[in-house]
């Protein structure tokens, strides 16, 4: 009884801390936004709320110590239709190193597209600025990640990344890096995990009048995580096979430089580990507060395939699709 009252406290205060927060808003003070866009179908339909249940390849673009749950080799690529005609492709792959530990090579690119030119003014007072000619500006982000477990039951991982961010003329590369932990209490379901990223040095671009580099930091994102099997096992909340029916409840706070504090829930529910349904919904955001989802297993042979998609909704903007294949092998 003790136990189930710690993680109830635990989840009020997390809770607690996002909506008392939401009053407090540092935003526009980080560079390379890129990095807070989420990666991954699955992550998406559960609106975030992932880094305590998820140990595949994709979890190096959340929680790198978690990839300790590739058995073998496991291959990744996700799609997103970002809004603005933006484009976002993701991709890893994890090898086991027997009981030394896991490896995964990760890579994050954003494209722009074609950007209209445009003067802030033009003499003569016209209305139309545009020039007639077209820009375009990427982001990237490639990053090698390793995790061990020191334990049956805690792993610890670090991701280090290279990234580099064009617009126009300017360009701005840096070295950044994740840690992150990941515990399994082997009671009732339960997984505890935390992850902080992106930490590196301040962004440094174009120069000011008085020649001065303008300076800005990373988006530095903190998460602590918690997820417990509400249905499926023995030795779960409520009873029954794992193989055949199981759902997951899963919640994140996080805590960033740039903006208040934020809690995200989700759930997923397997039918016979065959196909998934998948909801999610972060409090303390203006837009993309609901999602849902869908995801597929088949086994063939010694290939275990993996499809998931995901949809966001936006009130204002462009409501983002995306879309992930996973390949154990």
């Amino acid at each position: 009884m003790k136990k189930y009252i710690i993680i109830l406290t635990i989840s009020l205060f997390m809770a607690g801390s996002g909506f008392s927060a939401e009053s407090f808003n540092k935003a526009g003070r980080t560079a390379l936004q890129f990095l807070k866009i989420g990666v991954g179908a699955r992550p998406a339909a559960l609106g975030e709320a992932c880094i305590a249940n998820m140990q595949d390849v994709n979890s190096v673009f959340w929680n790198p110590a978690a990839i300790t749950g590739i058995e073998k080799r496991e291959a990744s690529f996700s799609y997103t239709r970002w809004f603005g005609d933006i484009n976002i492709t993701a991709g890893a792959l994890g090898y086991r190193m027997g009981t030394f530990g896991v490896v995964a090579l990760n890579y994050i690119a954003l494209n722009y597209g074609d950007i209209q030119e445009a003067y802030s003014t033009v003499t003569g007072g016209g209305v139309d600025t545009r020039t007639g000619n077209y820009f375009s500006g990427s982001d990237l982000a490639v990053g090698l990640s390793f995790s061990r477990e020191y334990t049956n039951k805690l792993s610890i991982g670090v991701n280090v990344k290279y990234l580099r961010e064009e617009l126009f003329t300017y360009t701005n590369s840096q070295w950044a890096f994740d840690v992150g932990s990941y515990y399994d209490t082997e009671w009732k379901g339960i997984r505890l995990a935390m992850s902080a990223q992106n930490f590196a040095q301040q962004a440094r671009w174009m120069y000011t009048r008085e020649k001065q580099q303008q300076q800005y930091e990373l988006p530095l994102v903190f998460r602590v995580g918690w997820s417990i099997d509400l249905l499926g096992g023995e030795k779960l909340l409520f009873g029954g096979n794992p193989n055949s029916h199981r759902l997951t409840f899963n919640m994140d706070a996080i805590h960033s430089n740039d903006y208040a504090e934020r809690v995200h829930i989700g759930a997923e529910y397997w039918f016979y580990n065959f196909i998934a349904l998948r909801g999610g919904y972060r409090f303390n955001y203006e837009e993309g507060n609901i999602s849902m989802g869908t995801g597929i297993n088949y086994n063939m042979g010694s290939l275990k395939f993996k499809l998931d998609y995901a949809f966001v909704s936006y009130d204002f903007l462009d409501s983002p699709h995306r879309i992930s294949v996973m390949i154990e092998f």
